[in-house]
């Protein structure tokens, strides 16, 4: 390292207990999905206080729609009956979003992104550090030791909901940016922080983003990557799925009618779409595993005493990019659920066909070779501040590089404190020390990118 980075690692340094005090503060802001505002000011205050020229932008439903019609979601808010209301044949649209009786999920009014840049003197690449501010909800609160929104801390993590996932890599963003400014460390390139707003089960904020133009030569989104020195170059796609399933309800014992089979349960036939999908996750899977089906539920029936006259199944495919990236990957799943779901070979339902409708798609990314000059940036910064190999993985879940990636054409990659398995979980917590390594890392790749070192 040069002495200018030096001397970024050594304010960090000597800056932490002051990175971890703000972290908690932002914990304590209850963000979840709907209600991303409160916390958007917190943090446009700090980046103000740097210096950093902000603004809050409320992302466009209609021009979404109408620019990136393949993957624009329905907005969503972390609310029983609100999270993923609606469903779809096929792709979700405009019209159907503001002829469904769901006010609230019309518009993105007062769920600002917030924006904050850094004017770059010039000569030197641009780069966006991205990040989601809305958090799920905390669920069942009693089953968690610590309090959601209390930041605990014990032995080295702070717990609540958000640390991770990911309030912990929105204010590595900031602090990594602001250490640049306090050490007056001038950018050549123009750098831009995005944090944006529903991310979760819809990944609005980030589409908003790049639908607005917001654009540059590169960029690192703040998700965590599994820990500091491990990049991830590409995230998984996701189809939510419904299948509803008719039977014929009967009572028990008229199951059998003159000798034929007339009491059909719904859930009976249900055995026989599940083996189909899971038989076609398994095609899938032959070689190596690129699908991730899950059931997640099912429920039919009224009585014991009589059979189901219909049964609801719900589930998603995760899948890897291999399977395909963009719009052609989330069409490919969509119609391997749709073949495996309608063709099954059974008489019953080939005369009562199921319904099958999906309630929600991500698509996979996956960081272009010949593009990859970000990702060797933050490698290199990797050995050289933390003196470890760097290891590149490819993300479990979705994540917002699929769309400045995808859909804006920015080479994007993953890079954030703390392990992705803690997201979503009961007593949620970041670990401190990964989390300040973070920001080193992260400022030195910034110094190094904007400037050309």
């Amino acid at each position: 390292m040069d002495r200018i980075e030096q001397q970024i690692v050594q304010y960090v340094d000597e800056h932490k207990e002051e990175y971890i005090r703000f972290l908690g503060d932002l914990v304590k802001i209850n963000s979840i999905t709907g209600y991303e505002k409160k916390a958007q000011e917190f943090v446009r205050k700090k980046m103000e206080e740097f210096g950093a020229e902000t603004e809050f932008l409320e992302p466009d439903l209609k021009k979404m729609f109408e620019k990136f019609p393949e993957v624009a979601q329905v907005p969503s808010i972390g609310e029983e009956g609100l999270d993923m209301p609606l469903m779809t044949d096929d792709k979700f649209t405009y019209e159907q979003i503001m002829a469904s009786t769901y006010d609230r999920l019309k518009s993105y009014k007062d769920r600002p992104n917030l924006i904050g840049r850094i004017k770059g003197t010039g000569g030197g690449k641009s780069l966006i550090l991205n990040g989601h501010i809305d958090t799920v909800p905390v669920g069942d609160a009693s089953k968690w030791k610590h309090d959601p929104f209390g930041a605990e801390i014990e032995d080295g993590k702070m717990y609540g909901r958000g640390t991770v996932d990911m309030k912990g890599g929105i204010a590595t963003m900031v602090f990594a940016v602001e250490a640049l400014q306090k050490l007056g460390i001038k950018l050549k390139g123009d750098l831009m922080m995005q944090s944006v707003v529903n991310e979760e089960h819809a990944g609005g904020g980030a589409l908003g983003a790049v639908t607005a133009g917001l654009t540059a030569d590169a960029a690192i989104v703040v998700e965590p990557s599994g820990n500091s020195q491990t990049i991830q170059d590409g995230s998984c796609g996701g189809v939510y799925w419904q299948v509803v399933i008719k039977g014929r309800e009967a009572h028990a014992g008229a199951r059998w009618k003159d000798g034929e089979h007339y009491g059909v349960s719904a859930n009976e036939k249900s055995a026989c779409i599940i083996t189909s999908l899971l038989k076609m996750e398994s095609e899938v899977n032959k070689n190596e595993t690129l699908m991730s089906f899950c059931i997640g539920k099912l429920h039919g029936g009224t009585y014991a005493t009589a059979s189901a006259p219909e049964c609801v199944m719900n589930g998603v495919a995760y899948f890897f990019p291999k399977l395909g990236t963009g719009p052609a990957g989330i069409n490919k799943v969509k119609k391997l659920i749709r073949d495996a779901v309608m063709n099954v070979d059974d008489p019953w339902l080939k005369a009562n066909p199921p319904e099958l409708k999906f309630q929600h798609y991500d698509d996979a990314y996956k960081l272009d070779g010949s593009k990859d000059a970000i990702l060797k940036e933050v490698a290199g910064c990797i050995k050289d501040v933390l003196d470890k190999e760097p290891g590149v993985t490819v993300a479990g879940g979705g994540g917002d590089a699929r769309h400045l990636g995808n859909q804006g054409g920015i080479p994007a990659i993953y890079y954030g404190p703390g392990s992705a398995v803690m997201a979503h979980s009961t007593d949620e917590y970041i670990e401190l020390d990964d989390y300040i390594k973070g920001i080193k890392v992260l400022a030195v790749a910034v110094y190094r990118w904007c400037n050309g070192v």
